[in-house]
């Protein structure tokens, strides 16, 4: 394998992992409307939605960058220089590490939401109340959703992973 091929697969991984980190900003956002206790002034949206969008554009363009742009980051951090050696002796190809680097973080998702999705899970029947009335219920849905993702994940690995390989080298084409 060669030096620039392991970096490509390490960025990618990190893009991946930040992809998938960036899911929480939605229930974040609402769990700060929350906090106004109903008595929200036009100004106090505005600033929330646009550092809200914000968030989201930089999220977007941070993994575009790493999961499509990884030659880019590569030359300009000069990441395959100065080795003794171009190539380390690995006769894995890049698609299978990146299959199993997209298995272990579905796996790292589904072990991160599950026990907060139980315990939430029971308080919500502890407190025998309506969904609607529950105080989490936006949490509930994020973890519910952040397992079926680490679910979709797990079975579908290789096939996200084609699906970045595949566009990682149509941008390389373009470029």
């Amino acid at each position: 394998m060669l030096i620039k091929t392991f970096w490509k697969i390490l960025i990618k991984i990190i893009g991946l992992w930040i992809l998938f980190g960036c899911i929480s900003i939605i229930p974040q956002f609402f769990s700060t409307l929350s906090f106004t206790d109903g008595n929200l002034n036009i100004q106090s949206l505005l600033l929330i939605w646009l550092m809200l969008f914000a968030s989201i554009i930089v999220y977007i363009l941070v993994i575009r960058l790493f999961l499509l742009k990884t030659d880019w980051i590569i030359e300009k951090l000069k990441l395959d220089k100065n080795f003794t050696e171009e190539r380390i002796d690995l006769n894995i190809k890049s698609s299978t590490v990146l299959t199993i680097a997209i298995i272990i973080i579905g796996g790292l998702i589904i072990t991160e939401s599950l026990p907060n999705f139980c315990s939430r899970l029971f308080d919500f029947f502890q407190q025998k109340s309506l969904l609607k009335e529950y105080h989490d219920t936006s949490w509930l849905i994020y973890y519910f959703i952040k397992i079926i993702i680490g679910y979709l994940l797990l079975t579908n690995g290789k096939n996200l992973a084609k699906y970045i390989e595949k566009n990682s080298s149509e941008e390389n084409v373009e470029v």
